[in-house]
């Protein structure tokens, strides 16, 4: 005869994972979360700035794109999140990679502003932006 406590018994009929769980589960759909969260804080510290567009092609051969970009002015943002979760822009490769693309892109005559999550979030970014906009002589 097996005997369980209460809550061994709890453990192996409750679900693992669904509205009941005690924590949400890890992984990609955390990961889009906070994407689209730091997504929305960023175009919050935008407004009020031009127009601009997301995820522009710059390049007249390779697909990289731009996170955020303003293309009449050649000027661009792009948010590196991940930072301190060991996330694609600080790890060899892709470190490697977005330094190409940002080489690039100078080469092609862009002025990108690359920040973190955390440099949006305090507002750094968009004082960053705004010194921008006036030496290129555009109101912001």
């Amino acid at each position: 005869m097996i005997r369980l406590s209460a809550i061994e018994l709890e453990r192996l009929i409750k679900p693992k994972f669904g509205p009941k769980a005690p924590t949400a589960p890890k992984g990609k759909n955390r990961v889009n979360e906070q994407v689209a969260k730091l997504q929305a804080e960023t175009k919050l510290h935008l407004h009020g700035l031009p127009a601009y567009v997301t995820e522009h092609r710059f390049h007249p051969t390779r697909r990289w794109r731009l996170d955020y970009a303003w293309p009449e002015l050649m000027i661009a943002v792009e948010v590196h999140g991940g930072e301190h979760s060991n996330g694609r822009h600080t790890r060899g490769l892709g470190f490697t990679g977005d330094r190409e693309k940002m080489n690039e892109a100078a080469i092609c005559g862009w002025t990108v502003l690359e920040v973190t999550s955390a440099q949006v979030r305090s507002g750094q970014m968009r004082q960053w932006l705004d010194r921008i906009f006036e030496h290129k002589g555009v109101a912001a």
